[in-house]
């Protein structure tokens, strides 16, 4: 990377904000171009200049696009080979939360989760992947969610989402890391972003005792482990004990918050 021509890109889905624009902020300091995608030209706009002031030695780039299509995988690998971007980093951050019951809501909402979570992050690894793999050197970084772990009413589809991703980059973290390619899933709890719909209030107090990290937090350990070539990170100690709580969980409490809300 000794010149901004040779620089490789940074590639990162939903990263005009939020943990993705953190996520295109640290890679950035890493030294890499960046290649932001989501589907909010607005914030898209606002995430470029405010990056390229941040970095001006290097190249911001933004694409507006629907991940939630079928071809969606193919159609952006396909941009990035016909614009010559040497995605070196891929950043698989797109996603979307709802919350209660799965067959109250639409299919097509079901459906669009399934897709972001899914179906688009395992085509840009598979497609992103193999060329890094024939160029013996890349990262992917798979956003997923300690919900993974989880088996939960009012979030089914959610965690079960998030789940598959956690598993599918397990797999290929073996089968690329002796091709010189390293991919880490990173499972934060909960991260403060308007992603839950949480009031200000709430945030604050749930940052204040370490319950809910900042973006800045979660993209920094993100980073880190990727880097170091690992396989799961979940950021947070106090994550790891809501995890062990979860799992210990009596089946009448799961219950009781299925008669609240579903």
């Amino acid at each position: 990377m000794n010149t901004q021509e040779q620089q490789p890109f940074a590639l990162i889905t939903g990263g005009s904000s939020g943990i993705g624009y953190a996520y295109a902020e640290e890679w950035a300091r890493k030294g890499y171009n960046i290649l932001i995608v989501s589907n909010r030209e607005d914030l898209n706009r606002q995430a470029q200049e405010k990056l390229q002031a941040l970095f001006p030695q290097q190249k911001v780039l933004v694409r507006y696009q629907d991940l939630t299509s079928s071809e969606a995988a193919q159609e952006l690998f396909d941009y990035c080979e016909s614009e010559n971007i040497i995605v070196e980093v891929l950043v698989n951050n797109a996603g979307m939360f709802y919350f209660g019951a799965a067959v109250e809501k639409p299919v097509a909402l079901n459906h669009k989760m399934t897709m972001l979570h899914c179906t688009t992050p395992a085509d840009l690894c598979v497609l992103f992947g193999k060329a890094m793999k024939d160029r013996g050197h890349g990262y992917i970084l798979n956003a997923s969610s300690i919900t993974a772990f989880m088996s939960f009413p009012t979030i089914a589809t959610y965690q079960a989402s998030k789940s598959y991703l956690l598993r599918f980059s397990k797999g290929i973290h073996y089968e690329l890391s002796h091709y010189g390619v390293k991919v880490c899933c990173v499972c934060p709890g909960a991260v403060d972003t308007d992603l839950y719909n949480l009031p200000v209030k709430m945030r604050k107090r749930l940052r204040a005792i370490g319950v809910m990290l900042s973006p800045e937090q979660i993209a920094k350990r993100g980073v880190w482990a990727t880097l170091h070539g690992r396989k799961v990170k979940i950021p947070g100690a106090i994550n790891y004990f809501f995890l062990l709580l979860c799992f210990l969980l009596p089946g009448f409490v799961i219950n009781l918050v299925k008669k609240k809300y579903v």
